[in-house]
């Protein structure tokens, strides 16, 4: 049974994550954003206030998801962003931070990180270096890689991420649900002193956005609608020393 891992530290792995990355592709030789004000209450919405959040409700109505896109970024992790889709079976997406974008990919079991030219950048590799790896993905169970598999493939795992996120809706103090509009979609807020939370008006009450000063802003869409990833073409994996 997978525990639930905090949000926090799910961020701020991905971020100590990509900057391994960083690191290691260096050594191997090969700004914050604040949150948006709070959504305007929705004409579609219930006028009326709803009652408690239930914490455990939500988090087991998005464990039975098959899949969600997040986005948004994270303060509290140095301002990292977050582009990720995510299903039971793979994942796509990206990490960015202080400006370089870090491509990733999960198909069961694998998990690949593509070269992008701001990161090789970064990393300050030679430009003979960069040429053989600019654009291709790079498997992160590779000595390229440099053991970051795991990191990734916990970072990117559906289950413990999810679960990550729902546990953030277990906040002490939150207030009563207020009618609210997130993109169109009617929904309720509930709020503390450091948190706005956002979830669906209407049954499940899946996570639709969350809002911190202090942390930064996610938003949840695309609830059991799958985006189903690949595995990259062989063209386009990196095939040089210490793949």
């Amino acid at each position: 049974m997978i525990r639930p891992v905090s949000p926090r530290f799910l961020l701020r792995y991905g971020t100590l994550a990509a900057a391994a990355a960083l690191v290691s592709t260096s050594c191997s030789g090969s700004g914050d954003t604040a949150a948006p004000p709070p959504a305007a209450a929705s004409p579609a919405a219930s006028s009326s206030a709803a009652g408690p959040l239930d914490p455990a409700a939500v988090k087991a109505a998005m464990k039975k998801s098959t899949a969600v896109h997040v986005k948004g970024t994270n303060s509290d992790g140095g301002g990292m962003k977050l582009d990720l889709q995510l299903n039971r079976d793979s994942v796509s997406g990206s990490i960015e931070k202080d400006g370089v974008v870090v491509p990733v990919l999960r198909v069961g079991d694998k998990v690949w990180m593509r070269f992008s030219e701001s990161l090789t950048k970064q990393a300050g590799l030679p430009a003979a270096a960069a040429a053989m790896v600019n654009d291709k993905w790079v498997s992160l169970d590779s000595k390229l890689g440099q053991g970051l598999g795991e990191a990734f493939k916990l970072f990117l795992d559906f289950d413990v991420f999810v679960s990550g996120m729902a546990s953030e809706t277990d906040k002490p103090g939150l207030t009563t649900g207020q009618p609210a509009d997130v993109a169109g979609a009617p929904a309720l807020r509930y709020q503390n002193d450091g948190t706005t939370v956002f979830v669906e008006a209407v049954e499940p009450h899946r996570l639709l956005r969350m809002e911190s000063p202090k942390e930064g802003t996610m938003e949840f869409t695309g609830w059991d609608k799958p985006v189903p990833a690949q595995a990259p073409p062989a063209a386009e994996i990196y095939s040089g020393p210490g793949s």
